[in-house]
């Protein structure tokens, strides 16, 4: 299934503007600091989209490198560099098959991105990049939807309505809870209205899987991690609960 298609991309960095992707960074170099047991001077992020998270790490002195499935993504992050004076290192590819033939300091996947892989098989292959993009002791950083909040929850209906220089845009959210496939269906509408006229629209299904706590630390254990934390989105220090909807996982490549 394709997803981040221009039409869906063209509209992104307005749907999520608000996002706090300096704060998502700062987060980021306060775990490279806890827990890498060398200076993080690397990062490779794996599914960057449109470059929220690579843009600023590498105005921070990171070399950064980033992989995205979609051409469209992948554009907006380049312009994004180019305007920035940004040395970024972009390449689109699939994050279960992607080698660069080199290794960094850590490697992320922000955003959801490992919820992308719904299968375990989709799953295990992307831990494998992670681990073949690092040296022993270097970290992997994620973030996924904690299965046991979106059981207790359930997923809304949401509405987003923003207004830009083109005039307002809608995004109606209508997702279908897959229990037994630990999935769930996200349909995005997306249009751009002006002067009370739709000209401009488009649709996609994103299907994102959830995770509870002992299958993420199996599966990264079979891929040669060892799982250092599980928490809330960007609070190392907090606790998950039944209403965290959000997790951030750390992890450190074991031995070869």
């Amino acid at each position: 299934m394709e997803v981040f298609k221009e039409g869906y991309s063209s509209f992104y960095d307005v749907l999520y503007r608000e996002k706090d992707y300096a704060g998502e960074c700062d987060f980021l170099e306060a775990v490279f600091k806890r827990y890498s047991k060398r200076p993080v001077a690397s990062v490779l992020d794996l599914g960057c989209g449109t470059g929220g998270h690579t843009s600023l790490l590498a105005g921070r002195g990171y070399r950064v490198a980033g992989v995205d499935l979609s051409e469209a993504m992948l554009d907006a992050a380049r312009r994004k560099a180019a305007e920035g004076g940004l040395d970024i290192d972009y390449r689109l590819g699939d994050i279960r098959e992607v080698r660069l033939g080199e290794r960094f300091d850590a490697v992320v996947a922000m955003f959801a991105v490992m919820g992308y892989q719904t299968g375990n098989d989709d799953v295990s292959a992307a831990i494998r990049t992670a681990r073949e993009h690092l040296e022993p002791g270097g970290l992997f950083i994620f973030d996924v939807w904690f299965g046991p909040a979106v059981v207790a929850e359930g997923p809304l209906d949401k509405t987003l309505t923003l207004d830009d220089a083109d005039g307002a845009i809608t995004r109606t959210t209508k997702p279908v809870l897959n229990l037994m496939e630990q999935t769930v269906d996200v349909n995005f509408h997306v249009r751009r209205t002006r002067g009370g006229s739709v000209v401009e629209e488009t649709r996609e299904r994103h299907v994102m899987r959830f995770f509870f706590p002992e299958e993420i630390e199996l599966l990264l254990e079979a891929g040669g991690f060892q799982t250092i934390s599980i928490c809330p989105f960007g609070e190392p220090d907090g606790e998950t609960s039944p209403s965290t909807w959000n997790i951030s996982v750390i992890a450190r490549a074991g031995a070869r």
